[in-house]
This record gives structure tokens, sequence and C-alpha cells, in this order.
């Protein structure tokens, strides 16, 4: 007997007045290809992928072993390679799956077999579900070619499958080969064979269902531990520390990459979350430990981030009592964000009103400046910083608050507005550039520009610092659009009192004779000339200190200082040109500032 001799219509015998049908005398029954699909599905949601597999490999085993001792009583096959490949034949009748086998190799005990599986109903089912695994999942059909290889050629061999449709593969590739020479990977899949009975299944289920339950009882009372520690008005470091130590991990929370609170188990713990935190690589293992990350939201607001450390992954029980915690800390950090929020919002109506007059009672200044820490009978100045973009203001209010708690500060025209206490002027550009430093170095990707107003020695005038730190952040602004920069009063001084006392129209007239067809040439071709200019003349005409401030070669910052003088009433070879030069771009840009 050829296995190619095989034909359906020889093989089944089916009775149409008892409805039996029968396959080589034994009974059989036609099943849709879709109930098999759901009662896949249906085992896959009930026992788990695991122990489905084990149930459909050892489901498809036993029909193998079944077809192969059927087949070999009932033919006088012509060889063993006929028989093996009856098989492959057999499983293609049944309608399962058709087979295309690729190689057969036979040597003493050795079998070594290879094919393809195509229209495999497990594949098909799978796919139909839109899941794409990591794992190969025809477990019926490897079942089936185990069971009937290991029975045609009397000795133990396992099926495996190269490739699969069901994890994203072109196609169903199988290898079988005999245990005694398959590689120690692929033995593995030995243990699904075991028979398991429905009661230990059950058992374990139940054990599983008994320690959920223990789980979810532990994290309640923890949970409640917490609350009350929250109700007791106790600090969230309080809060942090108990859980910590419960779960004998380190437990940090932070806010844009700031620490809002932190327990730590150990030195090494805290150096490590600083490593990770300083390389800005979002991983969830660095030198042996692991970082696992939840966030603290309330109503789509996100208030924090939940960081938990330790040299083990979190287990069901950690995880269950992590998330009841995350429900403490959301009403904690939301509790406290309401507060902070209306304090800063009284704080902003106070400086809003008092900035702009609205408040010209004595009484009132003195009782609510009080409330806020806030001397009225020291001299102070207003600072003012614009934040490019716009939503990055947030990011840079928070890191000061941070940064200086004593500072006092709030937003007011789409500026940051800080009000600094009396501090000279050389100390005032010091305090400029170091916050400028700071922030940058924090956030590197915004654009920063910093205005600083006169000194006042009333509240009653902080107004006039304020007009001035607008005036200048935006003089700042419109000289140096894509850089950060920081000037004060000092250094606009002079010009400011100039434009304010002076006839618009002569200054007008003056900056056009000298710069006014090079402003047009900028304006035209979307040039920079006029910065170049007021960038030469602010470096006291050093062409190094130029090119470095406009990352410009030599040659190019020539090209351009000769385009300048060509298109100027200004020779930069001379003293009384350039204090034209310097005075016409201090006119222009003075006057865009305030708005004529």
């Amino acid at each position: 007997m050829k296995a190619n001799h095989l034909i359906l219509q020889n093989l089944i015998d089916i009775n149409p007045r008892t409805g039996i049908i029968k396959l080589h005398d034994k009974r059989m029954g036609l099943i849709s290809v879709e109930a098999l699909s759901i009662l896949r599905n249906d085992l896959i949601n009930t026992l788990g992928k695991e122990r489905t597999k084990g149930f459909l490999m050892r489901y498809g085993w036993a029909c193998g072993k079944r077809a192969a001792e059927s087949i070999k009583m009932r033919y006088d096959w012509e060889s063993l390679e006929e028989l093996i490949i009856s098989g492959t034949v057999m499983h293609t009748l049944e309608g399962i799956v058709t087979v295309d086998p690729d190689i057969l190799e036979i040597n003493d005990d050795h079998l070594y077999l290879t094919g393809y599986w195509k229209n495999s109903f497990e594949s098909e089912n799978h796919l139909s579900e839109k899941e794409i695994g990591n794992e190969p999942i025809c477990w019926t059909l490897i079942g089936y070619a185990s069971g009937y290889l290991t029975s045609a050629f009397g000795k133990e061999v396992i099926v495996y499958e190269k490739t699969c449709r069901g994890k994203g593969d072109a196609e169903c590739y199988f290898v079988a080969e005999t245990v005694a020479h398959c590689d120690e990977a692929h033995l593995l899949d030995l243990r699904y064979y075991q028979s398991e009975s429905m009661q230990s299944v059950l058992d374990d289920m139940y054990a599983e269902i008994e320690r959920l339950n223990e789980n979810i009882i532990e994290s309640e009372k923890i949970q409640n531990q917490l609350t009350e520690l929250f109700l007791e008005d106790k600090d969230i470091n309080d809060i942090i520390h108990t859980l910590g130590t419960t779960l004998g991990r380190s437990i940090v929370i932070d806010h844009y990459n700031e620490v809002y609170s932190s327990y730590f188990e150990c030195e090494e713990e805290r150096v490590a979350y600083k490593k990770l935190k300083a390389c800005g690589v979002v991983t969830n293992q660095q030198n042996g430990l692991f970082f696992e990350s939840f966030l603290i939201k309330s109503n789509k607001v996100l208030l924090g981030n939940l960081m938990v450390i330790g040299k083990q992954k979190l287990n069901q029980r950690e995880q269950i009592i992590i998330k009841r915690a995350l429900v403490v800390f959301t009403i904690q950090m939301y509790h406290q964000r309401k507060l902070t929020e209306s304090l800063w919002s009284k704080r902003e109506d106070f400086f809003d009103e008092l900035i702009d007059n609205k408040i010209m009672d004595e009484n009132i200044i003195n009782r609510q400046a009080a409330i806020f820490g806030f001397n009225i009978n020291e001299p102070h100045r207003i600072i003012v910083l614009k934040v490019i973009p716009q939503k990055m203001k947030e990011r840079v209010l928070y890191f000061l608050t941070k940064k200086y708690p004593l500072f006092d500060l709030f937003l007011k025209d789409h500026f940051i507005v800080i009000i600094s206490a009396e501090i000279e002027d050389q100390g005032i550009e010091a305090l400029s550039v170091k916050l400028l430093n700071e922030i940058k170095a924090r956030l590197p990707d915004i654009i920063l520009h910093i205005g600083s107003g006169r000194l006042v020695e009333s509240v009653y005038k902080l107004r006039e610092s304020y007009v001035d730190a607008k005036q200048i952040c935006d003089f700042v602004q419109l000289t140096y659009p894509v850089r950060c920069r920081q000037a004060t009063y000092k250094d606009f001084e002079g010009i400011m009192m100039f434009l304010k006392g002076t006839d618009h129209e002569e200054l007008l007239m003056f900056y056009k004779k000298t710069i006014g067809t090079l402003v047009k040439y900028d304006e035209a071709n979307s040039g920079s000339l006029l910065i170049t200019l007021k960038s030469y003349l602010d470096n006291n005409g050093n062409l190094q200190q130029t090119a470095d401030d406009l990352h410009l070669s030599i040659a190019g910052l020539r090209y351009r200082i000769e385009k300048i003088e060509s298109l100027s009433d200004i020779d930069l070879k001379t003293g009384s040109g350039r204090f034209n030069g310097q005075l016409a771009t201090r006119i222009y840009f003075g006057l865009k500032v305030l708005g004529n």
C-alpha cells in the first residue's frame, strides 16, 4: 500500500438510515470548524492559555495515535516511509489542515520530518480574533502529528512549529524529530502531554482564587492604614514611609522630574534612582534593579508618577497593594493641589491688583501682605520671564517654585513675574543670569527671555518697574528671537528716558535715514542683518565674539558687515559711525517695544 492510494471514498462508510459515519470501522462525527474555534476560545477564557495548550495538544495526540493504529492494522504498507507519509494524507483528508511534506529522513532509530501546514483552522481562527502572539498556536496539529508519528515509528517523536502564521510569520512550517535526537529547547513541550485531570485544574484555580482573596484582604487593610494617616493630616512622607516599609521596597513620587516625596530602603537604591533620572533613558531595569512606574491621575490631570524600586519585579500581592495605595495618593495630592491652587489664585489676585494700583487702601494692603509674608516697606523691583513655547510656562513656574520657595511668583499677561526685594544692579543681573542658566539646564528645549525693571521705594510704584521689565523683556525677544537672553533696567535706562522725552518724529527720521534701507531689506528678505549689526555693536566691533554669538564664520560675518554698510548710512570703521548705528538700532527696537 502506498500513501497516495488513500482516497476518502474508500476509507469512509456513511449509513444514511442510522446517520452513523465510520472511518476504518471507527465511528466518526462531523463537527464544524467554527464549533472547534468556539471550544478553543472558551477553553482559553476558562483555563487560560497554558492549560488550554496542554489540553488541545493531548487531544490532538490521542487523535493522531488512534489514526496511526487504525491505518497500520488495515493496510499492508510497502515501506515505513509510506506509512509515515500516510499520516500527512490522513490529516489532510480529515479537513483539519493541508499537509505538504518537505523532508523525510529515517536512519535506524532517528526520524526527521519537516513540512508545511496550509489552511490550518487554528491559525485562521487565531487571526480572525485579531491576535498576533509571540509563539506558535497550532496546538491540535502539533499534538496530532506527534501522536501519529510516535505510534507509526515506534519511538517517541516530538513535533514543533518553526514558523507559524499565528505569530505573524508568512507560513506554518513544522519539524518532527525523535525525542532522543531533538534539541533540549524543544523537549520542554513534552510536559504538555502529561495528563492533567479537571479536578487538579479546578484545585489549582481554587488555590489561585484563595491567594487572590488573601491579597485583596491584605491590600484593603493597608489602604485603610494609609487612609487613616491621611485623615490624621500626616505628611505624604509618612505615608510613603509606611508603604515602603510594608513592601520592603523603595518608593518615589516625582512630578516634572522633581522629587515630591521618597522612601529608600538603602543608599544603593537612592543612587540608582539618581543615575536613572540623570541618564534620561526610559527603562524598567538597570544594574540589577527593577523600576516600575504608575501614573497618579485625577480627572485627566497628571498629579505625579509613583516609582517602585526593587531587586525583583512586583508580584501579584504587591501590585494589588500599590493600586490600592494609588487611590490614597491621588486623593491626598489632588486635595493638596486644590489648596495650593486656591492659595496661588489669591496670591496672584493680590499681586496683580498691587501692580495695577487697584488697591489704594493702606490697611487692606498691610493685611493682605501680612497673609502672604510680603514686606511692603522694602524697596522692590520686578523681574519678568517669557517662555517659548508658551505651553512650557507651567513647567518653568513649577521649577522656580520648588527651587526658590521664598520668591513671590505669579503669572500675569503671559509672563512669569517675580517680585524681588532690594538687590543692587549688579546683583539683579547676576540673579537674572543664574535664573536663565538654571532653567535652561533643567529644560534645554525652551527659549527664555528675562527682563528686570527699576528698583522702586514704594509698592505703589511697582507698576513702573513692571512696565520697565515687560518692555525690556520684549526688547530682548525682538533682538534675540531664537536665543535665550536677559537684560536689566540699567542696560536700557538711558535709551528709555531718551525715547520718552524726545519727539518721536525726529527719532523716526534719524533711524530711517541711518538704517531704514537695512530694515526694509530684512523685512523683504526675512533677513537678520539688523540683528547682526546689533550684535557687532554690542560686542564693540569684536569680530570673533560676534561670530561666536551668531554662530557664524569670520568670513561669513565680514560679508554681512559689508552688506550692512552698503545698505545703511553707517561707517562701522569710525567711532561716530558705530555710535550712530548703536543709537539708530536702539531707537528702532525701543520704539517697537513702546508700540510706536
